[in-house]
């Protein structure tokens, strides 16, 4: 039987409802706990201070933001730029530009994530 993989991905959304703003600017991510066999649900609104200040970053600043998802294993924006890229990937999470409605970006993150399961050779 296959092992079921549950985990955790935040979404840069202004509304709750689409993925629809650069990672840099968000002020709120919607953070949903997803069970590759059962499903999502909403878990919380995650607000943070955003660390795109007229196009530049402070390093600090944005590993303080993305220690904020240690907990998940994808963050999904509309954009997201190098820095923000490596500082999350340090940390091991997975960066996605998903535009658009959350749950069509859920079902992208759940069919990304089943893909590289194909491969774990765990």
């Amino acid at each position: 039987m296959a092992e079921i993989h549950r985990y955790k991905a935040a979404f840069a959304s202004t509304d709750g409802t689409n993925v629809n703003i650069h990672y840099g600017r968000a002020q709120q991510f919607a953070v949903y706990q997803i069970d590759d066999e059962e499903g999502y649900d909403f878990i919380e609104t995650r607000t943070v201070t955003p660390v795109c200040q007229n196009g530049s970053h402070v390093i600090q600043q944005m590993d303080d933001s993305t220690s904020r998802f240690a907990d998940c294993k994808y963050v999904v924006a509309s954009r997201i730029g190098s820095g923000a890229c490596a500082s999350l990937t340090a940390k091991g999470i997975i960066a996605m530009e998903l535009p658009g409605i959350i749950e069509e970006a859920i079902l992208n993150v759940w069919k990304y994530n089943r893909m590289q399961g194909l491969f774990d050779t765990k």
